[in-house]
């Protein structure tokens, strides 16, 4: 994948990630995925995102997550998670050849999820290790970097807390 197209999808999701301030579902608030609160329907979350351009993969989906993935690259997936229609995680996994790539996207994330959640718990802090956990109680985004046999980044969103 190369670095402009890289970027491409990190500024939507930066836009996103910026956005993820709060949705209301009753009294409880939730963290938002790409501007929409995590309290919605797991169907509701999937059939918005295929109207964004994700497609529906129906051989990696099953009773308790949905998967769609990048139609044009084929480098990012996402995944809900959930329980009956209740969204309990987001996993966004994205893929690249370079190791440059997947560490300067991590990077850009972890700065943007930063400046609103403030300085994150560093579980792992290596040149090819990252993770970084943002909390507070709307609920956790960890933030993964492996960069080992092939570059991989993910980003987990979670409806869980520690005050759960």
């Amino acid at each position: 994948m190369k670095p402009k197209h890289l970027f491409i999808i990190l500024y939507s999701l930066l836009i996103s990630a910026a956005g993820a301030l709060t949705g209301c579902s009753g009294d409880r608030q939730f963290i938002t995925y790409r501007g929409m609160s995590m309290g919605m329907s797991a169907n509701g979350m999937a059939d918005t995102l295929q109207q964004q351009g994700l497609a529906l993969d129906t051989l990696h989906s099953t009773p308790t997550s949905i998967v769609l993935a990048d139609t044009l690259k084929r480098n990012f997936v996402v995944t809900i998670y959930h329980q009956g229609d209740t969204i309990t995680d987001i996993l966004e996994q994205y893929s690249a050849t370079y190791n440059d790539s997947t560490s300067n996207l991590w990077q850009a994330m972890h700065d943007e999820l930063q400046k609103e959640f403030g300085w994150p718990n560093m579980g792992k802090h290596g040149d090819l290790h990252k993770e970084a956990t943002f909390e507070d109680d709307r609920g956790t985004i960890v933030l993964t970097l492996l960069n080992t046999y092939s570059p991989t980044m993910s980003v987990r969103y979670s409806t869980t807390t520690t005050q759960d």
